[in-house]
């Protein structure tokens, strides 16, 4: 009998010795909170900017690369823009209106507007704390710019209101006094050290050279 009261004791306590271990596991995988730009403006004494990169995971060598990617290229105004917390309130958005001046792939009519989005932009709460998310290396378009943009289909469970770039790095063109000057601003970017100074026409003439002539009748 003692012997068989001692086996019941170690059994018990390997049983309990496994439940804290398993108790020890589940609190490893539980999911740390995600921190919010509201959160991060709160300790950061009211005022909290975020600089990040613009992503450069894929990086075209040329405008006929970009211009196969893209499901819509136009030329465009910058009408306006706004800025818009994401629904996780982790990032900003900024939302461009633009009118087409001109559509170069894809089924669109001219003097539409069409909407995209970039990350960035700035954000107030009703605490009055505020947060700012700046591109680094990258130059935002301006309202009343002229723009080329390489542009991809918005898809149903995207976080942003408009269409993106088909390239976030590279995608966006502003013509300016009748040269092109490419949003990327990183020198060893191959789009960026073809085509920055080139003149816009000849520009023009390079995207209109890589798209088929199929997807030009689109827009008519």
């Amino acid at each position: 009998m003692p012997t068989q009261i001692r086996l019941i004791q170690v059994a018990l306590i390997v049983l309990l010795a496994s439940i804290g271990v398993l108790g020890q596991e589940a609190k490893t995988v539980e999911k740390k909170p995600k921190v919010t730009l509201h959160d991060q403006a709160k300790k950061a004494g009211g005022k909290f900017i975020l600089k990040y990169r613009p992503s450069r995971g894929t990086v075209y060598p040329n405008i006929a690369e970009l211009a196969k990617r893209s499901d819509l290229i136009v030329v465009g105004r910058i009408l306006s823009h706004k800025s818009n917390l994401t629904a996780d309130e982790r990032a900003i958005t900024q939302d461009f209106m633009v009118k087409v001046l001109e559509v170069i792939k894809g089924n669109l009519a001219k003097g539409t507007a069409v909407l995209f989005s970039l990350p960035g932009g700035t954000h107030r709460f009703p605490d009055k704390t505020y947060a700012a998310m700046v591109p680094v290396g990258y130059k935002q378009p301006q309202d009343g710019g002229i723009y080329v943009l390489f542009l991809k289909s918005r898809q149903a469970n995207s976080p942003y209101k408009g269409q993106r770039l088909v390239s976030e790095s590279q995608g966006l063109f502003a013509l300016t006094d009748g040269v092109v000057e490419p949003a990327d601003l990183a020198a060893d970017d191959p789009v960026t050290v073809k085509y920055r100074k080139m003149g816009a026409a000849l520009f023009l003439g390079e995207i209109h050279k890589a798209v088929p002539r199929k997807s030009n009748k689109e827009k008519k």
